[in-house]
């Protein structure tokens, strides 16, 4: 099971917040969390490889240099994803089912006065499974898949590469982002050479990206990108193209590049393609 939940929060009062938050809403998340499934948090704590959870920073905060400014009686938005059943399971009982009369983030207590996973109440909100997103287009027979696919990055994007950081989201390392991630949590395999598939034959078509940076616990500075992307297979049989939009629609759950459980690379295909 796949679960994207979105929060809708309002301040009382004005409220300066930091330009990213997405840290403090992990450990505001993982508390909640904690109530209701304890031993998951201790999964979570002690795992090593990609998280099955990611928190974002405020969707549609204002950002500038000073921070994130929060008007009072003004709807805002956070959004928790979960990649595995129990997971998913525990974010719907602690979040939606029973929902938190406030969620604090940095000591600063945000009202919730809704939480969803229906994607019919906020695009960014949805519910799903593997299976589901599989059968849509990997297990359908005949018909032809579209070789475009446009992906909107709504976080501050980046990726490793040859130890280095990269924060253009270039078409090996997102879908080779994603098809590692959703070989940790699917039941369904997908062959790994997916990420070689981007290399070779996937082409950046278009793009709108500014770069953005994100403040690490260190006080550094981690540049990510922000926008949106088209690729466009120049090459390949029906199956890597329905891994293509396959792996777009899961990255609404399962984010892009580095740090997706705190805030940066929320990602989401567009419809338009």
């Amino acid at each position: 099971m796949l679960v994207s939940i979105v929060i809708t929060v309002e301040t009382d009062a004005e409220t300066l917040l930091p330009r990213n938050v997405g840290r403090a809403h992990y450990a505001a998340a993982l508390q909640r969390l904690r109530a209701v499934a304890p031993d998951l948090v201790t999964a979570l704590h002690e795992s090593n490889g990609p998280k099955p959870l990611t928190c974002s920073d405020i969707l549609n905060g204002r950002s500038n240099r000073a921070g994130t400014r929060l008007e009072a009686a003004t709807p805002y938005y956070l959004r928790v994803t979960g990649l595995t059943q129990s997971l998913s399971q525990a974010l719907l009982k602690a979040l939606v089912e029973d929902p938190p009369g406030a969620i604090e983030i940095l000591r600063h207590p945000l009202r919730v006065t809704g939480a969803t996973a229906d994607a019919t109440e906020h695009g960014w909100a949805g519910s799903t499974t593997y299976e589901t997103l599989a059968a849509r287009t990997m297990l359908q027979g005949g018909g032809s898949v579209a070789r475009q696919v446009t992906m909107q990055f709504a976080s501050p994007t980046a990726f490793k590469q040859a130890g280095r950081q990269m924060p253009l989201p270039l078409p090996d390392l997102v879908f080779g982002s994603l098809v590692e991630r959703w070989n940790a949590f699917s039941p369904l395999a997908l062959s790994p050479e997916m990420r070689r598939f981007g290399a070779e034959m996937l082409a950046l078509t278009r793009y709108r990206l500014q770069s953005r940076p994100v403040t690490q616990k260190n006080g550094a500075l981690r540049i990510g990108g922000v926008g949106t992307a088209t690729y466009r297979a120049l090459g390949g049989d029906r199956y890597w193209l329905a891994t293509m939009q396959m792996l777009a629609e899961f990255a609404r759950y399962s984010g892009v590049g580095v740090q997706t459980a705190t805030g940066m690379g929320q990602a989401r295909r567009l419809k338009n393609d």
